[in-house]
């Protein structure tokens, strides 16, 4: 029975020299696919989305998504001698389009960036000591763990996915699920004057608020919205269908993905000792921390030894620790130099 668990990060892979930062991924887009690098920098409400890459895909507001869309939306009554319908397809095209760019495009482009990275097999002097006979959950999707350290399939988990797998099948997003996500931004724009029912114009004048986006999530009934015409309101519930559409696909949902692990999970139950290399201890990762301490016979035993990079990470190990009520004596931070193969 296996009794050490090795957690595996992002930084097992550049201790070995691998350029597997998100902003290396910018650099492979910058090359391969310069309209997608446009979206991501430019529709996101952040100042650098690639320093916490995952995360920020949350950042993208619905009203920015509406904004980037409703030139596209038709102007013209179904019923007018001007209408096509082919101005109708096009916005929803449109809509769809964005959407499919910043999710399943993203996903294959960033799985096809993985692939490229090469073994670091040849570097032995950044050899880390493993012990054997141990367990390894990792996060990253490449597979230098077994390439480069000849460590067994079956004693590796790949939580979300693996480079091998097939193209854009790996799990890549942020933490929030759907419907916290709409809740939390309605609630924090609903008071908002540009989301009201009725606005005052330079006249003082009151009009019915045209606001694609306030149409889209905000009117209370649709029969009083100042749709400006048929068409327009079928394109703007499109719209919304679509954005609802990208929440959901950026959602990294824990709930599948310790599903689709249960077997290795639950055999976790009598671990005594977790080696975490590499690991930022990110809050979008706790709830696998979690469910690894709480699927676990004794879980206020376990030994947990984390590595660290600068005094800055000593600092996170300490709120990690706090947070999922592990004991400080059972705690012992590390240099990955410290622990170099002979």
């Amino acid at each position: 029975m296996e009794e050490t668990l090795y957690i595996i990060g992002n930084g097992f892979d550049l201790h070995h020299g691998i350029p597997s930062k998100y902003s290396d991924f910018k650099s492979y887009l910058s090359k391969r696919d310069k309209s997608l690098l446009y979206a991501l920098e430019n529709l996101y409400d952040c100042k650098d989305i690639w320093g916490d890459f995952e995360n920020n895909l949350l950042t993208i507001s619905r009203e920015t998504f509406i904004d980037f869309i409703s030139p596209f939306f038709p102007s013209n009554e179904v019923d007018d001698d001007d209408f096509t319908y082919a101005e109708l397809f096009f916005s929803q095209d449109h809509a769809g389009e964005l959407v499919d760019n910043l999710t399943e495009t993203l996903r294959k482009r960033f799985h096809q960036w993985v692939r490229t990275l090469n073994n670091p097999i040849e570097n032995k002097k950044n050899m880390i000591v493993l012990e054997n006979n141990a367990l390894f959950l990792t996060f990253n999707y490449t597979d230098f763990i077994e390439t480069a350290y000849n460590v067994l399939s079956n004693q590796i988990c790949y939580l979300h996915g693996k480079v091998t797998d097939r193209t854009g099948s790996i799990i890549l997003g942020h933490g929030e699920s759907p419907e916290n996500s709409l809740e939390n931004w309605l609630k924090s724009n609903e008071r908002k004057r540009k989301f009201q029912p009725r606005l005052k114009n330079r006249r003082n004048k009151y009009y019915n608020n045209s606001n694609p986006t306030y149409l889209a999530y905000f009117l209370e009934d649709e029969s009083k919205g100042n749709w400006g015409s048929e068409a327009k309101y079928h394109a703007i519930n499109f719209a919304v269908e679509r954005i609802e559409h990208y929440y959901e696909q950026s959602f990294k949902n824990f709930g599948k993905v310790l599903e689709s692990h249960k077997g290795f999970i639950s055999s976790l139950n009598k671990i005594k000792k977790i080696i975490v290399i590499g690991h930022s201890l990110s809050k979008v990762d706790m709830p696998y921390f979690k469910e690894i301490i709480k699927v676990n016979e004794n879980p206020e035993n376990i030994d947990w030894e984390i590595s660290y990079h600068s005094d800055w990470d000593l600092d996170r190990i300490k709120k990690f620790s706090e947070e999922l009520n592990i004991i400080s004596a059972n705690v012992k931070s590390f240099r990955l130099s410290e622990r170099l193969q002979p």
